[in-house]
């Protein structure tokens, strides 16, 4: 498993080492003139304007993703802790005490997800840099549906959330069938990688391709895990969020909040 710098010093020898640096990890690199994913920049992909976003406009484009989604978790999601600036999606995190039905709750965050039809298969990628608090929130890229009789989920990214190690990036998978379903299951597989870096200190690049076969994933163009795909068919939303995660689900703390995450761009490709 290389690390992820590897793929930058075989090209950034001497001097030209911290201007390639400083690209990667300002806002705005990459930008859609060459938007191909990062491990693989070559003609077999074709960019999906529906699910990508560069967050250039003067605001969240709301044709495109919706960030008033109904409520689930020990948490409420929050139109107003959504925005866009300076080339940037921003999701704040804050600590605020309120109630939603017979439950107290104590964070407001927030969420955008896709508004297009539910996609199958493709790369996906997203630019992020993760919140400064730690431990207990989950910056989240990912993909998820759920139906009547199949709840299906891919964690393309999961930043910070598990208090053994703050470097630790989660690429979980999830499938729930119904009994009544042919072939029923749940599998909740955890999976994960550890970075060399602290995601809060930079922005990272954290890629999924997701095909018939198999699911890959990839930071910073280099591929990190590697997964048979046997169950992992069905058409997913693509959503960027903010979770509660660890202690604070049953010990609410004010502590390091509000905090906020961004992202630089989220792309979407299909091959052929």
């Amino acid at each position: 498993m290389g690390r992820p710098e590897c793929r930058f010093r075989i090209v950034t020898q001497g001097a030209l080492a911290a201007v390639a640096w400083a690209m990667l990890l300002s806002p705005g690199y990459g930008q859609a003139a060459e938007a191909m994913p990062l491990h693989s920049r070559n003609n077999a992909w074709h960019l999906l304007p529906q699910y990508s976003d560069e967050f250039d406009g003067a605001g969240l484009d709301s044709a495109k993703w919706d960030n008033d989604v109904a409520d689930w978790g020990v948490w409420s999601w929050e139109p107003g802790n959504v925005w866009v600036d300076k080339g940037l999606l921003n999701l704040r995190m804050d600590y605020s005490e309120h109630q939603r039905g017979w439950r107290t709750l104590y964070y407001r965050t927030g969420i955008v997800k896709s508004r297009a039809q539910p996609i199958r298969y493709g790369y996906f990628e997203a630019r992020i840099k993760a919140a400064s608090r730690y431990p207990g929130v989950a910056p989240a890229f990912w993909g998820y549906r759920q139906d009547a009789d199949e709840w299906t989920e891919i964690d393309f990214a999961e930043l910070t959330q598990r208090r053994r190690d703050v470097k630790i990036v989660d690429t979980n998978v999830h499938v729930f069938r119904q009994a009544a379903f042919p072939g029923a299951l749940p599998l909740q597989e955890e999976r994960s990688w550890m970075a060399p870096w602290d995601p809060r200190d930079d922005f990272h690049i954290y890629g999924c391709e997701w095909d018939e076969q198999q699911i890959r994933w990839y930071v910073d163009g280099q591929l990190i895990q590697t997964r048979k795909n046997d169950y992992w068919h069905q058409a997913l939303d693509v959503v960027v969020s903010f979770g509660v995660r660890g202690d604070l689900k049953n010990q609410a703390s004010p502590e390091g909040f509000p905090t906020t995450f961004q992202v630089d761009y989220v792309r979407v490709w299909t091959s052929g």
